[in-house]
């Protein structure tokens, strides 16, 4: 087995062990709990298996980034978010703040001890840009996307960034087509009158995100 399987084997692993954790936040925050929503709490059969299911794909994906530990980071609150989005259609700040805090922490980490300053300056960079995009899109055109998508968008974009400007960009086309997919999909699944109708757009701007890692 190459190096890359083992950390591929490591990294869905890792998954496997926290996904019981990252089950009881989706419970949590779907919720609606605000004061206590990350201790630990039993949920259903069908919510872990969910959860892992969606941990293990995202770990697994995030393998090709670097640096490893913000894109695992960034796996497992995917997993959490994109779930969450996909039962409540909201993205909540009270866990999207503090993912971005770790993610943050970590890609100021990896500057100073890997001498990486130019790959932290164009992730802030990225993040901005791309913050600036979502927020005009969302001020422009309100039903197009929340504010949570707006702040994921952001987050993503900065580690998107840290690799480089043309895997934003990747990124971005893919979040696109995901997001049209995942619209059609609704559409054709659970008919609604009129043209409007909301779309969890969390899951695509993660998938999105990290399937650009391969391209």
């Amino acid at each position: 087995m190459n190096p890359h399987a083992w950390v591929m084997v490591a990294a869905a692993g890792a998954g496997l062990a926290v996904s019981p954790l990252l089950a009881s936040w989706t419970a949590a925050l779907a919720a609606g709990d605000r004061a206590a929503w990350w201790r630990p709490r039993p949920v259903s059969i069908s919510r872990w298996a969910t959860v892992t299911a969606v941990t293990l794909l995202m770990a697994v994906l995030a393998t090709a980034g670097q640096p490893g530990p913000a894109w695992w980071i960034l796996a497992a609150g995917g997993a959490v978010l994109s779930v969450v989005d996909a039962q409540t259609h909201r993205l909540p700040a009270r866990f999207t703040y503090p993912l971005a805090a770790a993610l943050s922490c970590v890609l100021a980490i990896e500057s100073i001890t890997g001498g990486h300053p130019a790959a932290l300056l164009r992730a802030v960079a990225a993040a901005a840009t791309i913050g600036a995009i979502s927020f005009a899109i969302r001020f422009l055109s309100p039903p197009a996307l929340g504010m949570g998508d707006v702040r994921v968008a952001t987050l993503t974009a900065g580690l998107l960034g840290w690799t480089s400007w043309a895997t934003l960009w990747q990124g971005q086309v893919l979040i696109a087509l995901l997001g049209g997919l995942t619209a059609i999909g609704l559409r054709i699944s659970t008919p609604t009158p009129g043209l409007r109708f909301a779309v969890p757009m969390g899951p695509a701007i993660f998938v999105g995100s990290l399937l650009a890692l391969w391209l």
